[in-house]
């Protein structure tokens, strides 16, 4: 009894949530627009309408920035439901928006971007939600890279900061803040399960854990791409597996080039998800979305199974999450001139 009021009223605002979340015909529709306008005008009457009206010219980067504060309505919505027991590992799933703002911050900064050029491009609605609003915008306003970071003092990022701001002073390259930044992201989400209900662990282990191995993944086909050297790779990517083994990871990152390291996927659990492309760009999106899609039928199973558990708002959130993302393809594809058909290849 004690789950069923903890979970009644988030459960109530999950399902109406489920609800309002397009359709699949709907998607298959989306990716048939000849045009931008034409995607904005199906639009209509869903759950983006009232964020869409102000555009009057869209283009896919304001569209896209559109669905995505339209993802963190969303996300506050059920956090602001959720069992206090589940909220802190629901807040570290999410910060991987926070991360992308300070990436975004800290290479802007190294331009000498304006301060509302920085803004422009940063979602601040969900640092509201986890706490950090007036540090980004005290932030924006500093005088530089280094300043910029003296503003997250105290938070979960300063130490990753703080390596990544000696590297950049020795390099002049913001990739080391993206490196350490994502490796904290990762390491808190798996800590942040360990603190659950047990009831609760086995749902959010499995994306978590699952996000985690295909993030060291695709890290280490992108180092490949980009020539880094294997102690680089090895910096850029976690140091904990989920359903991958240290020695597997050593295999990829000591392979030769992007074919060994496929061939040293195949033999993995992620295998099964890995199917080659007419590019490596496109094998990659593949494979990531087929493992979204493997998740959110794991976790719906879930849901089904035991209502009143964390599953049930995470089906929620990755649901919205794969809308998105396949928004935000048919958005891109449309502005590329892409075919129907390529478009749909790699929706979710």
């Amino acid at each position: 009894m004690m789950r069923v009021a903890e979970y009644s009223q988030a459960l109530i605002k999950a399902s109406f949530e489920r609800s309002r979340l397009l359709s699949k015909r709907q998607i298959k529709s989306l990716a048939e627009c000849r045009s931008l306008d034409e995607m904005a005008s199906q639009l209509r009457g869903t759950a983006y309408e009232s964020l869409l009206g102000g555009i009057k010219e869209p283009n896919a980067a304001r569209l896209q920035y559109t669905f995505k504060e339209e993802m963190i309505r969303v996300f506050k919505k059920i956090l602001a439901y959720s069992p206090k027991r589940i909220k802190n590992m629901l807040e570290s799933y999410i910060r991987y928006l926070e991360v992308e703002n300070l990436e975004i911050l800290i290479k802007m900064k190294s331009m000498e971007a304006s301060y509302d050029s920085i803004l422009g491009m940063l979602h601040l609605s969900v640092d509201e939600i986890l706490g950090l609003r007036g540090r980004f915008i005290q932030a924006a306003k500093a005088s530089g890279v280094s300043s910029a970071i003296e503003a997250f003092r105290n938070t979960i990022y300063e130490p990753a900061l703080s390596e990544g701001l000696k590297r950049y002073e020795e390099t002049r390259s913001t990739r080391f803040f993206d490196f350490s930044l994502d490796r904290t992201y990762y390491d808190n989400l798996l800590n942040s399960v360990r603190l659950l209900p047990k009831a609760d662990r086995k749902a959010a282990l499995l994306l978590a854990g699952m996000r985690v191995d295909i993030f060291n993944i695709i890290t280490i086909i992108r180092s490949k791409l980009l020539d880094y050297p294997p102690h680089l790779t090895f910096w850029a990517i976690t140091k904990r597996f989920y359903l991958l083994s240290e020695s597997q990871i050593r295999s990829m990152v000591s392979s030769g080039d992007v074919d060994s390291i496929l061939d040293s996927i195949k033999e993995t659990f992620y295998g099964r998800f890995l199917t080659r492309q007419r590019s490596i760009e496109e094998t990659v999106m593949a494979f990531e979305r087929k493992v979204d899609s493997f998740i959110m039928k794991r976790i719906n199973e879930m849901r089904i199974a035991e209502p009143f558990s964390i599953s049930s708002l995470l089906d929620v959130i990755l649901r919205k999450e794969a809308e998105v993302k396949n928004l935000t393809l048919i958005s891109s594809g449309i502005e590329f001139g892409w075919k129907p058909e390529d478009i749909s290849r790699f929706l979710i």
